[in-house]
C-alpha cells in the first residue's frame, strides 16, 4: 500500500468484529476487514477445525487487502449454558420451563412444559427454591419454584426466544477456576496462530498468570464478574488489556450501576495504558433490522467519548443478516464522535497523570500532549520494541494519528487494539529511515517522533526524549 489515505479515512476507535457463518464468506468477510482491526472467534461454538479453518480464512482475507488484522480468541470460561436445541424456543411469561442435565427421557418428550437443557451436571446444586436464573444476557428471567436431582422447575417471570449454547446466569453462584480444562484444551490447538486471548469470568491476577503461562499471546482479562470489578487494579496490573464484557457484568451486578461501571473501568484502564474494549449489545438490534435503535448509536458515542480504545460486535457480525452494515453504521458513529471528542469531553486521564507521572516513557507521552497544544503538528511516530510508548500516548486520545514503528509482527498486532494507532513493521527505524518511509506514502506535515538518546551506547535507556520535524 504505497499512501495511507485509506487508513487515515478509517475512525481511530478500534472494531472488533467477530467472526461466524454471517461473516465467514470471503466476499462478506473482505468489506468487513477493510475496517475492522481486530477479528474475533469465539471458542464456545464450533470444533477445534472449525476455529482452525477460521483463523486460516482471516490470515488469508486480511492478506489479499494488504492488511494485518489480529485475530483473537475467545475462551468460554466456566461459563454455564444450554445445550443444543432442535429449533428456538420461545418462553412467555408466566409459562412453566423444566431446565434439566443428563439425557431426555422418552416419556419427558411428551411433557407438556418447555424442557431445555443445560451443559453444566452440578446446576440443580448451584439454585435454590425462590432463586432467579438469568437466560441470554438477561434478556429472559425465571424464577425457581423446585429443584430436583437433575431438574430445576421454573416459571418465566419475562420471557423471549431462547437458543442453542446461550449463556445461564445464576448470580454471585458460579465460582470456578479459570482457566477451565476446556479452556486449556481448546488454547492449545490455537495457541500457534492466534494473535490474542480474551480470558472469559476473571477474577484475580492468578487467573490471568495461569493462562500466561500457557500462551504468549496479548492477554485481554474480560471483567464479567462482581469480584473483577473490585480486583480491578490487580487485574490490570497482570493483563495486558481488559474488556467491559457488559453482558455477564449486566446480570452479575444491579443494572443500574453499569454505566457508571463502565465509565470507571474504562478510566483506570486508560490510566494504566492498557487498551479497553466495551463490548455486548452495541447494535444488536442490527441482528434483525439494517439500522440500529437511537439508543445504540448514543450507548456506541458515549463508549468512545469515555476513552475505549476498541468497539466490540458480537452476534451482530457473527450470525446476524447485517454484518458489513453493523460495521459501516459503526465507523459512521466513531468518525463523528471522535471530531467532537474535544469539545464533549475533559481530558480527566491527562490530569491525573499530570500528578501520578513517575517513570521516562509515561514523562515523554505527557511532553507531546503538550507539544501538539503548542505547536500545528500533524502526526506522532513512535519508535517502540514492546508496543509500550505507543500505548502511553494512545491513552490520551490524541487527535493525530499515531504512527508506531516497531520490527515486530507481534507488537503490530498487538497494536491493532490501541486507539489511533498505525502499525509499522520496519527493519530500520532511524530518523531517514522513517522519513522516506512516510514520503514514498505521500504523508507530509510536522511530525513529532520519540527516540532513544544514549549517554553510554552500552545502556539501554529506552523511549526517552521527542523531536518535532518536517516531512
Amino acid at each position: 500500500m504505497k499512501g495511507l489515505t485509506r487508513e487515515f479515512t478509517k475512525p481511530k476507535t478500534k472494531i472488533v468484529a467477530t467472526i461466524g457463518p454471517a461473516s465467514a464468506k470471503k466476499t462478506v468477510l473482505k468489506r468487513i476487514l477493510r475496517y475492522a482491526s481486530v477479528a474475533r472467534i469465539n471458542l464456545a461454538h464450533g470444533s477445534g477445525e472449525d476455529h482452525l479453518k477460521m483463523i486460516e480464512l482471516v490470515r488469508e482475507v486480511s492478506s489479499k487487502i494488504e492488511k494485518d488484522v489480529s485475530v483473537m480468541v475467545d475462551l468460554p470460561g466456566p461459563k454455564i449454558r444450554l445445550g443444543e436445541l432442535k429449533k428456538p424456543v420461545n418462553l412467555k411469561r408466566g409459562e412453566r420451563v423444566v431446565l434439566y442435565v443428563g439425557k431426555r427421557t422418552r416419556s419427558e418428550e411428551k411433557e407438556k412444559d418447555a424442557r431445555l437443557p443445560v451443559d453444566y451436571e452440578d446446576f440443580p446444586k448451584i439454585v435454590s427454591k425462590g432463586g432467579v436464573i438469568y437466560l441470554c444476557d438477561g434478556m429472559v428471567k425465571l424464577r425457581v419454584e423446585e429443584v430436583g436431582e437433575n431438574e430445576v422447575y421454573c416459571y418465566v417471570v419475562y420471557g423471549g426466544t431462547v437458543t442453542s449454547r446461550r449463556g445461564i446466569n445464576v448470580p454471585g453462584k458460579v465460582r470456578v477456576r479459570v482457566p477451565t480444562e476446556e479452556d486449556v484444551k481448546l488454547l492449545e490447538n490455537v495457541k500457534n496462530e492466534t494473535d490474542a486471548v480474551g480470558i472469559s469470568f476473571v477474577s484475580c491476577a492468578e487467573d490471568i498468570e495461569r493462562v500466561r503461562k500457557l500462551t504468549d499471546a496479548f492477554l485481554i482479562a474480560k471483567i464479567e464478574r462482581d469480584v473483577a470489578v473490585r480486583n480491578i487494579d490487580e487485574i490490570l496490573n497482570a493483563a495486558d488489556g481488559i474488556m467491559v464484557a457488559r453482558g455477564d457484568l449486566g446480570v452479575e451486578m444491579p443494572i443500574e450501576e453499569l454505566a457508571v461501571i463502565q465509565k470507571r473501568l474504562i478510566t483506570k484502564a486508560n490510566l494504566a495504558s492498557k487498551p479497553v474494549i466495551t463490548a455486548t449489545q452495541m447494535l444488536e438490534s442490527m441482528i434483525e433490522d439494517v439500522r440500529p435503535t437511537r439508543a445504540e448509536v448514543t450507548d456506541v458515542a458515549n463508549a468512545i467519548l469515555d476513552g475505549s480504545d476498541a468497539l466490540m460486535l458480537s452476534e451482530e457480525t457473527a450470525i446476524g443478516k447485517y454484518p458489513v452494515e453493523a460495521v459501516e453504521t459503526m465507523v459512521k458513529i466513531a468518525r463523528f464522535t471522535e471530531k467532537c471528542r474535544g469539545e464533549l469531553t475533559e481530558n480527566r486521564v491527562l490530569a491525573e497523570m499530570r500528578k501520578r507521572c513517575k517513570d521516562c516513557v509515561d514523562a515523554i507521552a505527557l511532553a507531546i500532549v503538550e507539544v501538539m497544544n503548542c505547536l500545528d503538528v500533524d502526526y506522532i511516530v513512535a519508535r517502540t520494541r514492546s508496543g509500550r510508548t505507543a500505548r502511553s500516548i494512545s491513552r490520551f486520545k490524541p487527535s493525530q494519528w499515531i504512527l508506531a514503528f516497531t520490527t515486530s509482527k507481534k507488537v503490530c498486532r498487538e497494536l491493532n487494539f490501541s486507539y489511533g494507532v498505525i502499525p509499522f513493521e520496519v527493519k530500520d527505524r532511524s530518523d531517514v529511515a522513517i522519513a522516506d518511509y512516510l514520503k514514498e506514502r505521500n504523508v507530509r506535515g510536522r511530525i513529532v517522533i520519540t527516540e532513544e538518546v544514549r549517554l553510554d551506547e552500552n545502556v539501554k535507556v529506552g523511549t526517552n526524549a521527542i523531536k518535532v520535524f518536517v516531512v
